[in-house]
């Protein structure tokens, strides 16, 4: 870790760690910034930090994979992870109140499907199903958002280079559904 990011952990500068994190145009800086933010207990440092580890650079991932496992990285993890979970404790039950009062409640995921299982030729335009897509409907979810994924490419085809998308989908649940928020 650089002077400059031990300095401003030892100031507790959260705010100057965070804006080095995100907008730095060195990834060696975002990685030790987020690090910075680990060791002062901010739990976005630890999820850029495990993003990073599916960067599609080698040396991005292995830096992010070795500041994780370093001891004082992992102590602090533990406490962070811990912490995180006695809120989504916390607002489970909330949750289950305001359910229990009749007020809405929402459960959101991401999910990906494959280009194989979206596309399909379609000559006379009536539409195609995406079974996939069906069976999370009959549970109750419903599609909110669609980001498509390209394949990376050095040449900018538009036709070939869709390997899939991602659907956000949403659920509203009933006073019935209560038990299913312990389990998520």
């Amino acid at each position: 870790m650089s002077s400059q990011i031990d300095d401003l952990v030892r100031m507790n500068d959260i705010q100057t760690l965070f804006e080095l994190m995100t907008e730095d145009d060195d990834w060696m800086n975002q990685l030790d910034a987020a690090e910075g933010l680990v060791k002062l207990g901010d739990v976005r440092g630890l999820d850029f930090l495990r993003s990073a580890q599916y960067s599609e650079e080698d040396d991005i991932r292995k830096v992010a994979k070795e500041i994780l496992a370093s001891p004082v990285v992992e102590a602090k993890r533990s406490v962070l992870e811990a912490d995180v979970e006695r809120e989504r404790k916390l607002k489970r039950q909330e949750a289950v109140k305001r359910l229990q009062a009749g007020r809405k409640v929402f459960q959101y995921k991401m999910i990906f499907l494959p280009a194989t299982e979206i596309l399909d030729e379609d000559p006379l335009s009536e539409g195609f199903d995406v079974p996939a897509l069906t069976e999370y409907g009959l549970e109750g979810w419903e599609v909110v958002n669609m980001l498509p994924r390209r394949r990376q490419t050095l040449v900018n085809v538009v036709d070939d280079n869709m390997s899939g998308a991602y659907f956000l989908l949403k659920r509203e649940l009933a006073a019935g559904d209560a038990k299913e928020l312990d389990g998520s």
